[in-house]
């Protein structure tokens, strides 16, 4: 009994010796980091007079070992060596101590990097004074010896420098733990010792020391017998005056009973704090001690219960997730008592990544921080939905970034893995840690499986509204904020720049012939452009600007802080070019282009609805443009969508009134100046307009569809009338009408041009289609296998407009058409004196080299007519021969030519009535 108190004397003044020393040595590494502040040996430090009492000496060596004496003189007994650890440690802007025997003393040396990013480069160097760090011999207890040894059990300080030895071979095996006790025979006296580690690894690189505190039997055994004396006689004291208080308290049998109905009060009060202090060892002392731990166990499951409602309460009223985490891990700490209590959540966009939650023991703050969950983590908590524990060893080979920052890990002795999971989802895990073993309560484990559930409800639906929001709220596709969200942050932009006074630019951007690609390539090909375009967005915009994607092949972004045209024009330029740059399909490489339309804020509108029509307004004009380039809004426009509305309007209502009339202009053999055909030319005469141009309706019509039954109306008109000049005696080989791309490829296209034939009674023969190049752009395939249907019937077929748009030579030889007809634009280039036709001459020599006849449109003199003729070109039209006519005049001008050119035997054409149809191209 007295040695063990000894050794218990003894282990509490080697504790408090062992921590300050540590301490010192802290405040000594705070005086060298704060007296050190330097970034080279060019900018030395001055030397404080504190530093010069804890330093004898400080110098840098650099890495030549060159030693720069900064104070005192630094002299070593051995070249100072540092491990790669050691420079990562250096590299952290931490210390190191090291130690170097000189003589028969030990000097101590802080050593911290010169260069924090490059250590290898020098170091700084002081030697500690020890005095300083082993304290003042004077103020240990005589009869008490305090010795510091170093990991190779070498002596580095005695307090009273007594002749007691301790040998390495003998004190080793006997003190690999943290701490313990020993005893031993030193010439011819029994000693007792207890010893503690210095752990100065994880903060000084250095290996442990020992506190030994030693001191001999007898004089141990003495003191504390003294100390028992004195100890007992208070014992027997102490239980006289308790006898003679359970005298008086037997005498008043009542106190008991009134403590207990008190206790009973306070209990149905909630107090469950204050206990009944009954002192008896008879059933009132019995009744008194059950009642205590019946009011123990109802408090806590009181608390518990109350924290569970208060958890319960977050999770319906605000899903605040880091107040939830906070209040489960306070209650799950005052549960199990352990060391390490964290809560990490994964994140729900990727699971390899989490959040640590870590409470603070001491003061019971949490900290964070983002943290990596391993394959191999997330599979051993799908196989422990239960949860499972941990012990030493197991849990140095677990891969817890917990438990690896600041060594946590290493001084556990178990610790407990919980998983949270809801509807067979993990959404994170419970970790707990323990110094020490403990026994498993499986009360307490239920009881963290409480809280562990409302974390994962409260986890589980916090993912899924952000799910459900960023459903809402985000393109699935690209990523990017859809529609609903840029709207909502246009408003919010609105409102900033209005109160600020600053400008703001909504862009409204869109592929040109972005459907080629989903027809070319398909959908899914499309939908990887998209992904790519989406990301080419981010890289073009400011951080404070927001993209989104409206739908289809429609992006929307705002450019917030404009302070000059010129700043929204470089952006605008940048998304261009960004945008522009190839793309790859299949291993091929393809070009996409976009245009923007640019409405900028106050001026071209001052709320989202006005903003976002007009950058549409300009986005329109950009694509009318040809693409490929920005346009900035301007107020004419809205006239001209305004114009452009009505016209779409009154063009419904000519397709249901039959306001559309025909015009023929004729097409002429010039080695004969007969009249062949004619092309039919659509006009639309409105009532209170009068004749509206087709420059004007025809695109218009194109962009709504209303072309398709225009083009009906065309095509059985132009044949109409054909069959009434056959009947009226007017010969012509054949009248022209306009086949549209999207009249092209209606799925009954090919019936209708049937059932129009046979109404009319026409031979197919007759019936030539001319169709614009453009129509070979999409599907070619569909395109061939279309022409030859129509070829099979018996149409002849027209290529119009050739070399304005997709002119390729490959299908030139694949495509079963007849004519070829030079467009207008290179008939006009021809000058007076014959000049300019090059390209002219060059497509004429390119049909007659594939046996095709050439229509050339657009002749207005003379110099072009001897131009065409000179190139065998077959058939010309033009305002040198006729403007385009009505159907009666057109009659009387080919009654009037055919009578002057009756000699001519019309020998060039194969069939004697052929009817040509063509584009709806103005003319």
């Amino acid at each position: 009994m007295l040695l063990k108190k000894a050794h218990h004397q003894l282990n509490a003044a080697g504790d408090t010796y062992n921590k300050a020393i540590y301490e010192r040595l802290l405040m000594i590494e705070q005086l060298f980091m704060d007296s050190t502040q330097f970034s080279d040996e060019s900018h030395l430090p001055e030397i404080g007079s504190q530093f010069k009492q804890r330093f004898r000496n400080l110098a840098i060596v650099l890495s030549d070992d060159q030693v720069m004496n900064l104070y005192g003189t630094l002299y070593l007994t051995e070249k100072i060596s540092l491990t790669a650890s050691e420079l990562r440690h250096l590299s952290l802007e931490r210390s190191i101590i090291k130690m170097q025997k000189a003589g028969t003393e030990t000097k101590l040396l802080f050593l911290k990097a010169l260069h924090v990013d490059a250590p290898e480069k020098g170091i700084v160097i002081a030697e500690i004074v020890s005095d300083y760090v082993w304290g003042d011999p004077s103020a240990f207890a005589y009869n008490l010896e305090q010795c510091v040894l170093s990991n190779q059990y070498v002596t580095l300080f005695c307090a009273h420098q007594s002749d007691i030895s301790l040998k390495k071979e003998f004190i080793e095996p006997i003190t690999q733990e943290i701490k313990g006790e020993f005893d031993w025979y030193s010439n011819h006296e029994h000693y007792i010792a207890n010893y503690h580690e210095v752990f100065l690894d994880a903060h000084f690189m250095t290996p442990r020391w020992l506190v030994v505190s030693m001191q001999s039997k007898a004089d141990a055994i003495g003191n504390t017998s003294n100390l028992n004396t004195i100890f007992w006689g208070s014992v027997g004291l102490s239980i006289l005056l308790i006898m003679l208080f359970s005298m008086i308290q037997i005498r008043r049998i009542l106190v008991p009973l009134e403590k207990l109905i008190e206790g009973t009060r306070r209990l149905g009060n909630h107090d469950f704090s204050s206990h009944i202090d009954v002192i008896s060892s008879d059933e009132f002392g019995e009744l008194a001690t059950s009642f205590n731990t019946m009011t123990t166990q109802v408090g806590e499951q009181f608390e518990m219960l109350t924290a569970l409602s208060r958890i319960d309460q977050e999770i319906l009223s605000g899903l605040n997730i880091d107040k939830i985490v906070y209040l489960t891990l306070i209650h799950m700490n005052k549960i199990v008592k352990a060391d390490v209590v964290s809560i990490t959540v994964l994140d729900p966009d990727d699971a390899g990544k989490g959040y640590v939650y870590e409470l603070a023991i001491k003061d019971h703050s949490v900290m964070t921080a983002d943290c990596k969950v391993l394959d191999s983590i997330q599979q051993l908590l799908q196989n422990h939905s239960k949860g499972m524990w941990i012990d030493c060893t197991a849990l140095q080979q677990l891969p817890l970034e917990e438990l690896s920052r600041e060594g946590q890990g290493k001084n556990l002795a178990c610790s407990f893995l919980l998983p949270l999971n809801w509807n067979h989802q993990l959404v994170g895990y419970v970790l707990l840690g323990f110094v020490h073993a403990l026994s498993r309560s499986q009360e307490n484990i239920q009881y963290i499986n409480d809280y562990a559930d409302r974390v994962a409800v409260a986890l589980f639906t916090k993912n899924r509204e952000e799910l459900l929001l960023r459903q809402v709220r985000i393109d699935a596709l690209t990523g990017l904020p859809n529609r609903f969200l840029f709207m909502e942050q246009l408003q919010k932009e609105i409102a900033q720049s209005q109160r600020g006074e600053r400008k703001l630019a909504v862009l409204y951007v869109d592929f040109d012939r972005f459907k080629m690609v989903n027809d070319s390539y398909g959908h899914a090909i499309g939908d990887e452009l998209l992904c790519e375009a989406g990301e080419r967005f981010l890289q073009c915009i400011d951080a404070g600007d927001t993209a989104a994607r409206l739908g289809g092949d429609e992006f929307a972004v705002i450019v917030c802080d404009l302070d000059s045209s010129q700043a929204i024009q470089s952006i605008a330029q940048k998304i261009i070019l960004g945008l522009a740059e190839p793309y790859f399909f299949r291993g091929e490489q393809n070009i996409l282009t976009v245009s923007i339309g640019i409405a900028v804020y106050p001026q071209d509108g001052a709320n989202t609805a006005d903003l976002m029509r007009n950058s549409d307004i300009a986005l329109y004009r950009a694509k009318a443009n040809g693409g490929n380039q920005f346009v900035f809004f301007e107020e004419s426009m809205n006239t001209e969508i305004s114009k452009r509305l009505m016209i779409e309007r009154e063009m419904r209502k000519a397709v249901s009134e039959q306001q559309f009339v025909l015009h023929y202009q004729p097409q002429v053999d010039p080695k004969t100046n007969r009249v062949r055909g004619v092309e039919t030319l659509v006009r639309w005469n409105h009532p209170e307009l009068g004749f509206v141009p087709p420059g004007v309706f025809i695109p218009i019509a194109e962009d709504t569809g209303l072309i398709i039954d225009i083009g009906r109306i065309v095509l059985d008109g132009a044949c109409r009338q054909y069959r009434e000049w056959i009947n009226q005696g007017i010969c012509l080989d054949y009248v022209a009408v306009n086949v549209s791309v999207k009249q092209f490829r209606q799925p009954d296209f090919f019936q209708m041009v049937e059932s129009v034939l046979k109404r009319n009674e026409l031979d197919p023969h007759c019936l030539e289609l001319e169709i614009t190049e453009s129509v070979f752009m999409e599907d070619m395939q569909e395109v061939l296998r279309m022409l030859e249907k129509l070829k099979h019937l018996g149409i002849q077929l027209s290529i119009d407009d050739f070399g304005t748009g997709y002119s390729s030579m490959s299908y030139l030889e694949q495509l079963p058409f007849d004519t070829l007809k030079i467009d207008i634009s290179f008939v006009r280039k021809i000058n007076e004196n014959g000049e300019g036709g090059t390209i002219a001459a060059t497509i004429a020599a390119m049909a007659h080299t594939l046996d095709k006849r050439i229509v050339a449109e657009g002749v207005e003199n003379q110099a072009q007519l001897e131009f065409l003729k000179k190139y065998d070109c077959e058939l010309i039209q033009g305002y040198f021969y006729c403007r385009p006519l009505p159907a009666d005049e057109l009659a009387n001008f080919v009654a009037q030519n055919h009578a002057k050119n009756a000699h001519f035997i019309p020998s060039h054409h194969p069939h004697s009535q052929p009817i040509r149809l063509v584009s709806n191209a103005p003319s």
